[in-house]
């Protein structure tokens, strides 16, 4: 079962130590990810995912609004998926 991520344009998603931006929201299940590292883009939609890093795929997830990204996330248990905001809040907690 993938994890579904709601959000917004310029808002982004860790996998580990990945970045990954939503760059933009072109429709209700369409939208746009960037892989900060390497600047790769991925059209994202519902009819079929998109393997953003290996064996990590992305799609468009179910009940959709209208400006927010549903990103279905399917990843090994062993890959961290941490919201954006909350992976830099932890960097913050245990920076020395």
């Amino acid at each position: 079962m993938a994890l579904v991520l709601s959000l917004r344009e310029g808002q982004d998603f860790y996998l580990d130590d990945s970045q990954v931006l939503v760059t933009r929201v072109d429709g209700l299940m369409h939208f746009q990810l960037m892989l900060a590292a390497s600047g790769r883009s991925f059209t994202i939609t519902d009819a079929e995912s998109a393997e953003v890093l290996p064996d990590v795929f992305v799609s468009a997830g179910d009940r959709p609004q209208r400006g927010i990204a549903r990103v279905a996330i399917d990843a090994p248990r062993e890959i961290r998926i941490t919201r954006g905001d909350r992976w830099r809040d932890h960097q913050q907690e245990h920076k020395v």
